[in-house]
């Protein structure tokens, strides 16, 4: 580790990041906290998740937008959404499923980042629920560091999320066990995975990242040791990260031609595509986002197989899409974004259900919110 990693940890070098900014990424580190109470499942079994994506929430008084009372209204309607799903949810974990903020505005500075982050994390901090981080594309992408900001989720004494479990890319990459009702034997694994950010795509152009090898491989170690924990067999999972896998796109049918004036059409780097034969339930309302089409980009979808543990997972990136999907027998679930500061209708989130007593069954639905003004956004 570097001495700007280890001054920053160790809380000597604020100013300096102010000033010139953090690393790009950290690998894994100690942040002194005290450990939060376990997470377990409820008296009759069941322990339910609410999974927030997408919020993109700014400071209104960074957007330059005459009518003022714009911003306002959009903040207002973000920070609604937040609120009502977990009143209407009363879940045992918030996770917040990436582009938390929208990092890509320039006018942004640590203080913003800071403040915004304290904004959006309320409703969980004022019902003292348990929260866990993943981070999108965005949350980082004018230089805010999503190390930075983890460290302000943490701040939060009922924070799951981590910097890191292990030496590996990314920021936030950790796993999170519930334990059985009735004893401290872990029952269920939860997978917090950063789908990172941007790559260069074969023709130079700026494409979606994936998952990179060495975090695969530190997934499959940890659910190895899991594992041999749980007498053998792998223990029940799902898992959180921003970015779809590529596998998603199995869900719908590959077709040689384009299709003019369809709605159901979409392509994809030179890929056609229909809306999907595989579509089990929910709504598809833009095309689907996944790594750009190249076969190495497989590779984490094909690591959940063969591992053995994953049911069923998590993603945001897609704003406006709440559908599910189910490839190769892992179940593939897109979540509404929550906020208003970006494109599309739509506002809301998903409510997951685990039972202690069946794993396999995995109950879940979408959750839409209505907006709160008639102000033209």
């Amino acid at each position: 580790m570097n001495k700007i990693t280890k001054a920053i940890l160790t809380g000597f070098s604020m100013p300096f990041m102010l000033a010139m900014g953090a690393p790009k990424k950290w690998k894994s580190a100690k942040f002194s906290r005290p450990s939060p109470a376990p997470l377990k499942f409820r008296e009759d079994g069941k322990f339910r998740i609410l999974h927030i994506t997408d919020i993109h929430d700014v400071e209104p008084v960074m957007d330059d937008e005459k009518i003022r009372e714009i911003p306002e209204s959009t903040d207002k309607e973000t920070l609604n959404v937040i609120e009502k799903l977990v009143e209407q949810t009363n879940p045992d974990l918030v996770v917040f499923g990436g582009d938390n903020i929208s990092g890509y505005w320039q006018e942004f500075t640590y203080n913003y980042v800071q403040s915004t982050i304290q904004k959006i994390t309320k409703p969980i901090r004022d019902r003292n629920i348990p929260l866990c981080v993943v981070f999108g594309n965005h949350d980082g992408e004018e230089g805010f560091h999503t190390e930075f900001q983890m460290m302000q989720y943490m701040e939060y004494p009922n924070c799951r999320s981590k910097l890191n479990d292990a030496d590996v890319y990314g920021c936030g990459n950790c796993c999170v066990t519930i334990q059985h009702s009735g004893s401290d034997k872990n029952a269920f694994a939860i997978w917090l995975i950063d789908s990172n950010d941007y790559q260069r795509a074969i023709d130079g152009d700026l494409a979606y990242d994936c998952v990179h090898p060495d975090q695969i491989e530190w997934y499959e170690r940890k659910a190895n040791e899991l594992k041999e924990e749980n007498g053998g067999k792998p223990l029940p999972a799902i898992l959180f990260q921003h970015i779809p896998v590529q596998q998603e796109l199995d869900g719908f049918k590959a077709i040689k031609e384009p299709v003019e004036n369809c709605r159901e059409y979409f392509e994809r780097d030179g890929h056609h595509f229909m809306f999907g034969h595989k579509i089990l339930e929910g709504r598809i309302r833009e095309k689907p986002c996944p790594p750009y089409l190249v076969n190495n980009h497989r590779q984490q979808f094909e690591s959940w197989k063969k591992t053995g543990d994953i049911i069923a997972a998590f993603f945001g990136h897609d704003h406006v899409n709440d559908f599910h999907i189910e490839i190769d027998g892992i179940h593939l679930y897109q979540t509404l974004g929550a906020g208003y500061f970006t494109y599309g209708e739509e506002r809301g989130g998903r409510l997951i259900v685990l039972d202690e007593n069946n794993p396999e069954n995995i109950e879940s639905r979408s959750i839409e919110i209505e907006r709160i003004t008639t102000t033209d956004l």
